[in-house]
């Protein structure tokens, strides 16, 4: 006779693979009432013990015959809408499900569709649950929606206005020129190649996100701290202050670094974890949460007596909004006495740390992905160069004036080269959003009725998007097999006068030019120069209610730090590789050309080893470049 503990090991997979049957059938039903086309899929791809194992089970499917596995077996990698690009879309249409047991998935890179998503933030809302990682200090702009997510950005967003864009220029500036004195300490006369662009694009935003968000400078090997600076010397130092075993900047670079233990990681399981980068980890959260608590409370006394710091200081805006003279708040009460919304400690704490997050990765890889494709397409970089010299001439850029300069840029070349980094590898792949479990939800794509079924997530694939040939520009490819070159980097697309000769695509959404400010400037001359997608088909800072807050802060930033570059020094691949400085010396045109050619092949294929964890990134691997003086170059001029 079987023993209950029988009974039950046999009943619990019964009753396992019965439900996943019924949940993939009622799934299956609701994709049928959708209108849209679908593919069965046996795993759900977000089921976290499957993203946990894939690599374990992918090559053991990929050993069965492929008329079981073709339709699905593409859809099972978390980054598949990378790997793929553009062709699931070609194959599937521009909005097609996969259904699963458990999980139904809409991917979206229709842009009417992509338009009723975004501007109905109550139908299709964010999935809070999967950002409930981020309040480890406490509720936020990300976390939040609804009521309490329009009182976060109601506080948060008077931070981002024109004046501080201007500061941040400014400040841009001057620490790009802190990383260009790092890169050219003995390296232009030593000929020195960069392997190390990517860890100081990330160091570059990380000292401009401390001084714009806690009024913090911090400072480039050989800079020294201002006199007057006082107390807030103890954070620019590469020292530990009292109480610490990290430096400021150390503890926050290590935190970003190691952000996924932190964030999925209870803290106390962290600490005794036997992993050196788990030790590092909470090493890192615990000295920067500290430091968090001492600038909070330094701030507050700020706030109580009036002081505030000089310049753009968003945990100081916030903190400010909460203690300031006007609001009548203790220092010890949670919520204010007055009518007006007051975010509690753990409130401002948490905007102050996502914007961090936010403002930094993102931003740095943008700058480390632009400079990498101004160097794989001289001809590009040739044209940003002569921007930058028209608006700038040879002033220095501690000289240069935010107001007449920035539209100039945003709407020119240089503004063209981030939109188009920016379409090809936006920071976030999919931008999620779900459909409530209690209704389905319609939506109208080309005059058609389509019912997304309840409970669905929602992915708006940007990577797909910003290749649809029906939204963008496009010419014949140099170096793929592709029917258009919207795999390629070509930021002249972007420019109208350039692209009147390549195929136009429709921009039906009846949108004009005023309606949304994409590209980040104002001003109708500079916006008629550059290409306008249409609504919904460009979503590197997402779109609509919940669109990215600081995207004209991080436009800003960008446009500054490839100023200050391109002003006086050119960027090459390396090619040390394959021949050395005196054989490159050596050689004639057409032999560098040719090396030149397989350096930008090794750089494209690089580029494509990108992968998602929180943005898109090159999590290893590296692209060596070379810094030199313009007019100096061994490649720049002589390669099309």
């Amino acid at each position: 006779m079987l023993s209950i503990c029988t009974i039950v090991l046999i009943a619990i997979p019964c009753f396992l693979i019965y439900s996943n049957i019924s949940s993939l059938f009622k799934n299956i039903t609701a994709a049928k009432r959708s209108g849209l086309p679908y593919v069965v899929s046996p795993v759900n791809l977000y089921n976290p013990l499957w993203m946990l194992t894939h690599k374990l089970w992918l090559p053991i499917l990929a050993q069965l015959p492929k008329s079981w596995t073709r339709s699905w077996i593409d859809y099972l990698t978390p980054d598949w809408v990378w790997e793929k690009l553009h062709t699931p879309w070609e194959t599937n249409g521009e909005t097609f499900l996969t259904v699963s047991p458990g999980l139904i998935n809409v991917w979206v890179t229709n842009a009417e569709a992509i338009h009723q998503i975004t501007s109905r933030r109550e139908a299709f809302p964010k999935p809070l649950a999967a950002y409930k990682i981020l309040e480890i200090f406490g509720r936020n702009i990300i976390s939040t929606e609804g009521a309490e997510w329009k009182q976060h950005r109601k506080i948060t967003s008077p931070s981002f206005n024109e004046k501080n864009n201007a500061l941040v220029f400014a400040e841009a500036c001057g620490q790009a020129q802190g990383m260009l004195r790092k890169w050219t300490a003995n390296n232009l006369k030593e000929h020195k190649t960069n392997h190390g662009v990517a860890e100081d694009t990330m160091r570059l935003t990380l000292h401009i996100i401390s001084r714009i968000g806690f009024g913090i400078r911090l400072l480039w090997p050989g800079e020294v701290p201002k006199e007057n600076s006082g107390s807030r010397n103890t954070y620019s130092s590469d020292d530990a202050p009292q109480g610490h075993s990290l430096s400021f900047v150390n503890a926050l670079s290590t935190l970003l670094e190691q952000l996924l233990w932190v964030l999925l990681t209870p803290k106390p399981l962290l600490r005794r974890l036997p992993f050196k980068s788990a030790h590092r980890a909470y090493e890192a959260w615990d000295n920067w949460s500290r430091y968090m608590n001492e600038l909070f409370s330094r701030k507050i006394d700020e706030a109580r007596n009036g002081e505030y710091a000089e310049g753009m200081d968003i945990m100081g805006s916030l903190v400010k909004n909460a203690y300031g003279q006007s609001t009548g708040r203790d220092a010890s009460s949670e919520k204010g006495s007055i009518d007006k919304p007051v975010l509690s400690d753990a409130d401002v704490l948490g905007n102050a740390f996502v914007m961090i997050i936010a403002g930094h990765e993102t931003t740095a890889n943008a700058i480390h992905f632009c400079l990498m494709e101004l160097a794989i397409n001289p001809k590009s970089q040739l044209q940003v160069q002569k921007d930058i010299q028209t608006i700038f001439g040879n002033s220095t850029p501690h000289t240069w004036d935010y107001d007449s300069s920035i539209n100039k840029l945003l709407g020119g070349i240089v503004g063209a080269v981030l939109n188009e980094q920016l379409r090809l590898m936006p920071p976030i792949i999919a931008i999620p959003k779900t459909v409530p479990k209690n209704n389905d939800q319609e939506i109208m794509i080309d005059g058609k009725k389509i019912t997304l079924p309840a409970g669905a997530h929602i992915n708006l694939v940007t990577i797909g998007l910003h290749r649809n040939p029906r939204y963008w520009p496009s010419g014949r490819p140099t170096h793929s097999n592709r029917p258009d070159d919207l795999d390629e980097f070509k930021p002249e697309r972007w420019l109208v006068e350039t692209h009147a000769s390549n195929k136009q695509p429709n921009n039906s959404s009846g949108e004009s030019e005023e309606d949304d400010d994409f590209g980040g400037f104002t001003g109708k001359a500079s916006h008629k120069k550059l290409f306008h997608p249409a609504r919904g088909s460009y979503l590197p800072f997402s779109e609509g209610p919940r669109s990215c807050l600081g995207r004209r802060l991080a436009q800003v930033k960008i446009m500054a730090v490839l100023a200050v570059i391109f002003q006086q020094y050119s960027i090459e691949l390396a090619v040390d590789e394959w021949a050395s400085d005196d054989e490159v010396a050596a050689m004639p045109a057409s032999e560098k050309r040719n090396i030149y050619k397989v350096a930008q092949d090794k750089a494209r294929a690089t580029l494509r080893t990108a992968t998602s964890l929180i943005t898109l990134k090159l999590h290893s691997g590296s692209i060596p470049i070379r810094l030199v003086k313009k007019g100096e170059e061994r490649f720049l001029d002589i390669i099309d």
